[in-house]
């Protein structure tokens, strides 16, 4: 599970009946069948007693509204674009014209030639998947959990503090583990030791027994996923929205009541985008800033569409998948950079500095060129390449042409897993990489033929440089297709997911990617297990010539003309930006561009090449105001972009029904937000994000106020729990629907978290029912 999660489309399932075939995929909580997938054009005798009415009616829907067309040359249906069902059964029943049972009829081949159904894949999540394993984050003690049924479950051998100043709730609870033996001391310690696997109702309430903090301390639990990110508690209970609903039963054994309506996405600064569109005035340098939430890194998508496919954006303005789609079209044509700032990021990063290589086992020193010099490369700059790049410069802009001779490769990275970042790292950056199998990774060319496996043999001795390579995502499907443009390197490099593994790669021009091909149409056989596998008997023009790809010319070098180029900085201002960007302070600014009156050149201090910025690179940065960072940054910089607020949008949030009730979570947010401006500043309000994303039950919105909203307030107000009761309008409230209760023990003002408040919509509905109505900027 990553920080950030792509909808996972798995394995693409098949149903064939009557001479008809569909294929299709789960993404998300929807069964989607694939555009070009056939359907029978004469239902069943039993279609009208068997299928359920809404089937049908969806069936005579697709067809009226030209989804579903009739296929003159079969005289069957087809489906003209991918469409959305609510489940495999529903799908099936449409394809087949009769009464279907998705969990069977659908099914696709495993890489080892067995069958595997929809309910087979089902199960077998059910059976080998867990949930992350949670570490809380404290120097004291140590203390894992894991999701199970609903419940956080402390596993046992986890620490906990001993002490009871604590809240009334986590006192008593703490109290009875420790006479049932759950909780017992820990030898030569001071601390206590969970027995047994202990399951509380939410990480609050484990939190506040190990911790003795009140409730709502959440923040602090965390995981590490397969990437190497870290993950918190609150966010993964938010991606769980994005797992389809019959694997999150199967999987975590969820109850359907979080299946209910989820929450919208933002499109409210779109028609601000096109107005700069239409008006031609996108800045060359941007600043989207503002509280955490409020969608910055969201809104990136648009803003460079704007710049580098602006019919498009205009076109499709609210459909987000298909901006999204085109911005990772972008993304893999080089089209765009993507760089996020932190406190340890300098000028040798950014702009070009001497690192350390191995070549041949000897340590040496080359100069680089950092992110920005790239783009400016990109973008049609006249920048020399660092002495001694200029090979591999022709390697990458200079591939041979797959020849008479050529061999067909096909090759795997991460196996046949829906989403890799190892991946999509080697299609962004024109690679094709091997691992070290759990290996300290070393230099094949300082290995002996008899100590590498045969990949590792083909991949160094075997391919050549023409060679045609196939990049399978699964056992029948090709995904991209290049041409070997470079030999073998030994390149660990700076990224971890390649020091530790896949650090043997050559140069790829990779011709055409995103591609959903059947690998038995193309080259006449499915693809075997190993890693790596030449095709034998494939012909490379043949392969090219049915894949619609031809074949790349020679070409002395790439064209130089100038081309627009975006460039995207997360965190601007985390780094220190004066160190980062030295001289680019000047160079960046408008009227100091290449081409413009006021030109300027500046000499690069290490290589003492020359320096000029085009003006086709755009440049687009984001930063969270929350720690009133904004009055900080360079005011050299300042004076050098354009700032676009993002400011929270109450707005689009939706009014829940629950019950016979509603929670207006416009009001809500924006009740919460106003108090927060009074007492700190508006730099410091609670996004639109922290309540989307989620269930659109009282249970989701009271995750997010625990999980996301208290541990953000805790923050701001450094535990000063009077303001946070302000903030909630408690003092405004009958006690039991304080959020947080105020007591007085023996003369000593005490503040503990209500876990029961967040039980009661009444609670949620008295954040703003005090207010007067014509305080809400928005309509009834």
């Amino acid at each position: 599970m990553t920080h950030e999660p792509p909808d996972s489309t798995g394995p693409t399932f098949e149903l064939s009946t009557k001479g008809v075939t569909a294929r299709a995929q789960q993404r998300g909580s929807e069964f989607v069948v694939l555009a070009g997938s056939a359907a029978r054009a004469q239902v069943a005798n039993s279609y009208e007693q068997y299928v359920s009415p809404g089937y049908r009616a969806h069936r005579e829907r697709l067809i009226a509204d030209g989804e579903l067309q009739a296929d003159e040359a079969t005289g069957e249906l087809r489906f003209v674009r991918d469409t959305a069902f609510g489940g495999s059964t529903e799908a099936g029943c449409v394809v087949a014209g009769r009464m279907a049972n998705g969990l069977r009829d659908w099914s696709f081949r495993a890489p080892d030639g067995s069958k595997t159904t929809h309910g087979d894949w089902l199960d077998e999540l059910a059976s080998t998947s867990q949930t992350p394993i949670f570490t809380l984050k404290t120097e004291h003690l140590m203390a894992r959990a894991q999701m199970r049924e609903g419940k956080l479950v402390v596993l046992a051998g986890s620490e906990a503090k001993t002490g009871f100043f604590m809240d009334a709730g986590d006192r008593e609870l703490k109290e009875e583990l420790l006479a049932q033996g759950a909780l017992t001391a820990k030898p030569d310690t001071e601390l206590l030791e969970f027995t047994v696997d202990t399951p509380f109702e939410s990480a609050s309430a484990a939190t506040g027994v190990i911790l003795m903090r009140p409730r709502g301390g959440t923040s602090g639990w965390v995981f590490t996923d397969a990437q190497g990110n870290e993950i918190g508690y609150g966010n993964w209970m938010g991606m769980l929205s994005r797992i389809p609903p019959e694997v999150r039963r199967a999987r975590l054994g969820f109850a359907d009541a979080i299946e209910e309506t989820v929450m919208p996405e933002t499109p409210g600064h779109r028609q601000e985008i096109l107005a700069e569109v239409i008006s031609a005035a996108v800045p060359l340098n941007q600043i989207l800033y503002g509280p955490p939430g409020t969608g910055k890194t969201f809104q990136v998508v648009e803003r460079a569409l704007a710049i580098l496919d602006p019919a498009l954006l205009a076109e499709h303005l609210e459909d987000r998948a298909m901006l999204k789609t085109r911005y990772d079209e972008l993304v893999v044509a080089e089209a765009i950079s993507f760089v996020t700032f932190h406190q340890s990021f300098g000028y040798e990063d950014f702009i070009e500095g001497i690192k350390p290589v191995m070549q041949g086992g000897q340590l040496s020193y080359r100069l680089e060129d950092g992110i920005f010099l790239e783009s400016v490369r990109a973008a049609g700059g006249k920048l020399a390449l660092p002495e001694g790049a200029e090979q591999q410069r022709a390697e990458v802009f200079a591939p041979a042409t797959a020849g008479p001779d050529a061999q067909v490769w096909r090759f795997y990275v991460d196996g046949a897993t829906s989403f890799s970042a190892v991946r999509n790292h080697c299609i962004e950056h024109g690679k094709m990489r091997i691992g070290s199998w759990n290996q300290p990774p070393k230099d094949l060319a300082d290995i002996s033929s008899e100590d590498l496996n045969p990949s590792q043999t083909l991949f160094r001795d075997g391919v050549r440089v023409g060679d045609v390579v196939l990049l399978a995502m699964n056992s029948d499907t090709i995904g991209a297709v290049g041409i070997v443009t470079g030999e073998y390197t030994f390149d660990p490099g700076h990224e971890p997911m390649f020091t530790t593994n896949y650090a043997h790669a050559r140069s790829v021009k990779w011709l055409a990617t995103g591609l959903k091909v059947s690998a038995q149409e193309v080259t006449g056989r499915r693809f075997a297990p190993p890693t790596l596998q030449r095709v034998a008997g494939a012909s490379a023009g043949e392969v090219l010539q049915r894949l619609g790809v031809s074949r790349p010319e020679p070409q002395a070098q790439p064209s130089t003309g100038p081309r627009p180029h975006v460039l995207i900085i997360d965190e601007i201002n985390r780094g220190n930006v004066a160190k980062i960007f030295g001289e680019l302070i000047t160079l960046l600014e408008s009227e100091k561009r290449a081409g413009r009156p006021e030109a300027l050149t500046a000499r690069l201090p290490l290589s003492r090449r020359a320096l000029s910025v085009p003006d086709t690179l755009y440049v687009i940065g984001t930063m969270n105001t929350a720690d009133r960072s904004l009055t900080q940054l360079d005011t050299a910089l300042r004076r050098r972009f354009v700032f676009h607020p993002v400011w929270p949008e109450p707005r689009v949030l939706p009014i829940l029904e629950i019950g016979a009730e509603e929670l207006d979570l416009r009001k809500f947010l924006y009740a919460i937000n106003d108090r927060i401006e009074r007492l700190l500043s508006r730099e410091q309000v609670i996004g639109h994000a922290y309540l989307m994303g989620l269930p659109g039950t009282l249970a989701g919105v009271a995750s997010a106020l625990r999980e996301r909203i208290l541990p953000q307030l805790e923050e701001y107000f450094f535990d000063d729990w009077s303001k946070i009761r302000e903030v909630f309008a408690d003092q405004h409230k009958e006690t039991h629907l304080q959020f947080v209760q105020q007591d007085t023990v023996n003369g000593e003002v005490r503040y503990r978290v209500n876990a029961a408040a967040f039980e009661h919509l009444a609670a949620f509905t008295g954040v703003y029912s005090l207010m007067n109505a014509d305080a809400f900027p928005f309509e009834e």
